[in-house]
């Protein structure tokens, strides 16, 4: 299993920024990714969490290439891209589900 971490800051704590993580959740399970869930970080409301499931580094790579053709995608990224901060992407490997 291949976990990615998704920690993004904003430039406001406008609350409609978390609703665009259930747009990109629709479009992760079109492609078979696992979300688990994420939410705002109740000490900081400018930090959003997403938190998804690959199969393996091979799904990810795949799945990668799918997202970057499709327009869904690609729409709420450049929509994110102009409130956001920054991303950070954390990485997580395991053999083993829990």
């Amino acid at each position: 299993m291949l976990y990615k971490i998704y920690k993004a800051k904003t430039k406001s704590t406008d609350p409609g920024y978390e609703d665009n993580f259930g747009d990109f959740s629709k479009v992760y399970k079109k492609y078979d990714v696992q979300v688990l869930g994420g939410g705002t970080n109740v000490d900081d409301k400018s930090e959003i969490f997403l938190m998804v499931v690959y199969n393996d580094k091979s799904h990810y790579e795949e799945t990668v290439k799918k997202l970057k053709a499709d327009s869904t995608y690609q729409e709420l990224s450049k929509k994110l891209e102009e409130t956001r901060e920054s991303i950070e992407v954390i990485t997580l490997e395991s053999s083993y589900e829990i």
